[in-house]
């Protein structure tokens, strides 16, 4: 049997053409099994996820200028809520926080910082001279990324941090938070100040002792009030 360079072609076609249906089918298959699709903002969570089931939105307010908020608090990034309600409870600060309250798999909850368009958060903050918005990192040890388009306020808190002790580490550029979509950065200033927490800090702001949580707190609020 002689095989031509027209057959030769013609098989490689077929060949290429059941790897991609072999592709196409697991696929399907994954995202049908999942049954989930990632939302890409809060409109698009809320008809997914149920209000005080799967999250709940808790908020102070205060006669204050100045917001606190931890957009993915709760189980999202474990320690920010409690980091965010202990400062702006000690300095009676404007509170906001989004909390994942799944048992598991609240990484799903996570909507980015530029499309978080919930809508109590965005008049709280178009509200505020001062933001700060409390996040967590990954990383074993213990550490600060500082970000945001404050940076006037940024480098008074990470002065502020290291004279207290704590470890403040150069951001990477994933983390800067300077998109001006970045809902730290939609306050009355048009910038605000994003501070990424290491596991290992958060780990043990939820420990028994809180002098690391009460001193990384009595660090910020002695930035915020020396700049005002």
């Amino acid at each position: 049997m002689i095989i031509t360079k027209e057959d030769i072609c013609l098989r490689l076609k077929r060949f290429v053409v059941c790897c991609c249906l072999i592709i196409l089918t697991f696929t399907q298959s994954t995202v049908v099994a999942s049954g989930y699709i990632i939302p890409d903002n809060f409109k698009e969570l809320s008809l997914i996820e149920l209000n005080n089931v799967d999250y709940k939105i808790e908020t102070d307010l205060t006669d204050s200028n100045v917001l606190v908020m931890a957009i993915h608090g709760g189980k999202i990034e474990k320690g920010t809520t409690k980091l965010a309600y202990a400062l702006s409870s000690h300095n009676n600060y404007n509170y906001y926080s989004f909390l994942g309250l799944k048992s598991k798999g609240n990484s799903v909850l996570h909507i980015p910082s530029e499309k978080f368009d919930e809508p109590t958060a965005l008049e709280m903050v178009s509200k505020s001279e001062t933001t700060i918005s409390i996040h967590g990192c990954s990383g074993s040890k213990e550490f600060t990324y500082m970000g945001g388009l404050d940076t006037d306020l940024a480098n008074r808190i990470k002065k502020s941090l290291i004279k207290y002790g704590f470890t403040v580490l150069d951001t990477p550029k994933n983390l800067a938070g300077i998109s001006p979509d970045n809902i730290v950065n939609k306050n009355m200033d048009g910038r605000g100040v994003q501070l990424e927490i290491s596991k290992g800090l958060r780990t043990r702001f939820l420990s028994s002792n809180n002098d690391s949580l009460e001193n990384y707190v009595f660090a910020i609020s002695e930035a915020v009030k020396n700049s005002q």
